[in-house]
Order: C-alpha cells, then structure tokens, then sequence
C-alpha cells in the first residue's frame, strides 16, 4: 500500500516538472517583449500663407505674407509650395484680394487680382454694373444694412397727394456704403443720407436711374436665409402697389 502511495506521488512529481519544463520552453514564464514602432514621420513642404488678416479689397504687401511649414497630406488645393513657385513673395505684392484671407490661411492665386483697375471695377463680375443710390437712414432698416448683404429696393412716388410704392428690383447686392466694402467692418452700418453701391445689370441700371428721378428709393434688408443668388422672387406683388393717403395704406394698380 505504501509502495502505491509512493509511485502515485512519483508520477505527479514527474508530471510536474514535464508541465514546468513545456513552460519554460514555450516562454511562459516571461512577458513578451513589446516592440513599439515609431509614427512615420509627416513630410512638410513650404507654403506661402497670410501673416496677418487681409480683407477684401486688401492690396497685398511683403509683410503681409510668408512661407510655413504646412504637412504635403493636408495641403489645400491651389496652394503655391516654395518648391513649385519660390518667386511667388515678390509676385503677389500689389495684388488685390477678392475675398477676405485669414491669418494663417495658404494664399490661393485665384483669390487675387493683378489689375490696374479700381478695386470695384475688379470685383464686379461679367456683365454687372456697380450704381450708387442715395438713401436716408430712415429708408434703409434703420441704418443696419452692410456691404454684402441683399435688398429689395422700393420705389415710392406721389400722385395727387397720394404716395404709392411699389418693388422694382428684388434680392440685389450692396457692394459698398459709401467707400467702405464688405472687407471693411469698422463703418459698415449705413448711416443717415449716405450712398449705397449696387450690383445690378445694365438693364437694372437704367431702371434705378430713371426711379431715382421720379421718387424716393428705400431697401428693404433681406434675411439670410432668403438671400441666396437664385432664391426665388414673389411674383403676387407685380401688378400692385401699396399707396397710402391721409394715412391709410391700400393696394391698387401702379399708375
């Protein structure tokens, strides 16, 4: 019986040191070592961007620009790279922005213009006519139209001592208030008996001419939301005119 007792603890002891055996050869008994792999590192290129913000209508100086690191992954399209174009410092200076450049931001060559002109002549686009209308702080919401925001312009006559107003033109630009743009927000409010610059066409041109003669011009500020290029205009209104008379507003057909 002792001699059974023996061989069984024989075997597990043996069974033992087999287990621990496979084990260590199998590397158990340390922690794998860890192999970490070092983050490929970004390529850069050079990039000329803007030193400070330029807003629009902004002629461009040397120090308002200068060559950044900027990752090649990540570079925005139409951006001038040192490498493609190193002269590019000296050929930007003089140039307009047609739209604001932030500081930081890679400077695009199709947001400048290279022209002799006036700033206003190089940003109105193809077809387009710049007017200027005189308007009284009480015919404009208030004084809170700014550049680059959209109107609908009213024209308002008398008859007879009766006053009808009717829309001529809706969904049109201001361009400027006086000679401040849209990329000059220090005085952009339109304040009392000041000129409001608009985009119009020639055909417009002639119609506002011709109601400056003949009546009073007030804008009506659209809302953002209702200021998109093609947004849609209200056609109900075509064929009548609100006039009013001894202080009461009616609607009739315009004279």
């Amino acid at each position: 019986m002792k001699f059974a007792r023996i061989l069984v603890l024989a075997v597990a002891v043996v069974a033992g040191l087999l287990a621990f055996r496979m084990v260590m050869l199998s590397g158990g008994g340390e922690p794998a070592p860890q192999i970490v792999q070092a983050a490929p590192e970004t390529k850069k290129v050079q990039v000329l961007v803007a030193e400070v913000d330029i807003p629009l209508g902004g002629k461009l100086t040397r120090e308002n620009f200068d060559w950044a690191d900027w990752p090649e992954d990540a570079l925005p399209r139409g951006s001038v790279t040192k490498s493609s174009d190193p002269s590019a410092g000296e050929e930007f200076v003089g140039r307009i922005a047609k739209a604001p450049i932030f500081s930081g931001e890679p400077i695009r060559p199709e947001r400048l213009i290279n022209t002799d002109k006036g700033f206003m002549a190089a940003i109105l686009p193809k077809g387009k006519r710049a007017i200027a209308v005189s308007v009284e702080e009480e015919t404009t919401a208030g004084g809170f139209i700014l550049p680059g925001d959209k109107v609908d312009l009213i024209l308002t006559r008398t008859f007879d001592d009766t006053a009808y107003s009717e829309t001529i033109l809706e969904n049109k630009r201001v361009l400027a208030i006086d000679a401040t743009t849209a990329g000059e927000q220090d005085q952009k409010n339109l304040s009392p008996k000041k000129t409001a610059t608009l985009e119009l066409t020639l055909a417009e041109s002639e119609l506002v001419a011709q109601a400056q003669q003949t009546g009073t011009i007030s804008l009506a500020l659209r809302s953002a939301q209702d200021s998109a290029d093609d947004a849609a205009q209200d056609d109900s209104r075509r064929n009548d005119v609100s006039y009013v008379k001894y202080g009461i507003t009616s609607k009739s057909v315009a004279p």
